[in-house]
Formats: structure tokens, sequence, C-alpha cells
């Protein structure tokens, strides 16, 4: 519950920020993996119009836009119109990323992660550069929660009250002594998988005991 409250007031600073100076609140975002994103604590787009408005949502990705588009200045390029309906498919397709996302995305295509661009962008382009982020985004976001997966289920493989065998014994037994049917068909087990292993461990040294005895009276011999 504590923990829920600092996410919301750490979002709340952030959507407030994001209100008072989007251009500012745009270029101060950084993330270099997708992993960064996913730890940040960015509203999502969907947040940043339920809670600020659809206008403010549009000018922060105008703004990541622009300087994508400043960057590469292709000789081809969009028009204002085409910006405005580029932003708003952004906005329709991809609601459950943050404005990180958009910049990574951006980031990624100006290193030439999505293919060149032949001095044209347009919002197909775009869009295509979109669609591979999602791609990837989805891909780490699965890795991770298989990786997440495999630590908990080590995690619960771990014995929980960290008992070594001979307190394990200890408890067992007492719990016998009381009646527990099932510290009862517990140590029955553990006996009989003791007596095993001392049965093979005897077979094993009287087969060492008979290998010495026979090569020594040869050489004895």
């Amino acid at each position: 519950m504590e923990n829920e409250l600092i996410l919301r007031q750490q979002e709340g600073s952030q959507l407030a920020a994001l209100s008072n100076s989007p251009e500012q609140y745009c270029k101060a975002l950084n993330p270099r993996r997708i992993e960064d994103v996913f730890l940040s604590h960015e509203p999502l787009i969907g947040t940043i119009i339920k809670n600020l408005g659809e206008t403010k949502a549009r000018a922060a990705v105008v703004y990541l836009l622009a300087d994508a588009l400043e960057f590469f200045n292709a000789a081809e390029t969009m028009s204002d119109v085409q910006v405005a309906m580029t932003v708003d498919l952004i906005i329709e397709e991809y609601a459950y990323m943050k404005l990180d996302d958009i910049k990574l995305c951006l980031k990624n295509a100006m290193k030439m992660k999505y293919g060149k661009i032949y001095n044209r962008i347009d919002g197909q382009v775009i869009m295509s550069w979109f669609k591979e982020y999602n791609k990837e985004r989805c891909s780490t976001a699965d890795n991770q929660s298989y990786n997440e997966h495999k630590a908990h289920n080590a995690e619960e493989a771990k014995p929980t009250n960290g008992l070594f065998y001979e307190e394990y014994r200890a408890e067992l037994e007492s719990r016998a002594k009381d009646g527990d049917e099932e510290a009862i068909k517990a140590l029955e087990l553990s006996n009989s998988i003791s007596e095993m292993l001392c049965q093979r461990k005897f077979v094993k040294q009287k087969e060492n005991l008979d290998k010495f005895y026979t090569s020594d009276s040869k050489r004895n011999f």
C-alpha cells in the first residue's frame, strides 16, 4: 500500500512537470534501453490524456517528433498537417506507452536501427519505426517476465524454514511423538531412505575390502 502511494505521488509530480513545461519535460527524458523505460516512473500516454487532456499529450509527442525531424533534415519532410495526423495515430495506437518509449524509439531511428530513410520521412516511415520498436519492447517484456518467473520458482524451491537436515529430523520426531500423522509418514520415509543409503554404503565398503584383501593375498603369494 505504501509503495502504491509513493508511485502515485511520483506519477503526480511527473504530470505536474509535464503540464507546466512539456518542452523542457521532453528534453529531460533520456532513456538508453527499454529496461530503463520499464523502470521509470513516467506516466503512460493514456494517463496523460486522462489527467491533462489530449492537447497536452499531443504537444509532448509533437516536441519529441520535431526533434527527430530536425535531426534527419530530410529533403522530403512532413507538413504540419501530416505531423498532426501522425501524432494522433501514435497516441491512438500506443496509448499504453510512456513518453520515454517514444523518445527511445525516435533515438533508435536516429541511430538507423530501423533502416535508412533515403532522404524521405512521412507518417508511414514513422509508424514503421514504432512497429519495430514495439516488437522489441514486447520481446524485452516477455524475457523479463520469464526471468522473474524463474527467480520466483527458484525462491519457492528453497526450504521455507531454512532448517538443516538434523534440525528437520528433530522437528519430525517431535511432531511424530505428538501423533502428527504427516510427520510420522515423513519420518518413516526418511528412515527408509537412510537405511537404503546405509546398505549401499555397507555393500560398497565390503566390495572395497574384498578387493583389498584379494590384491593383498596375491602380493603375499
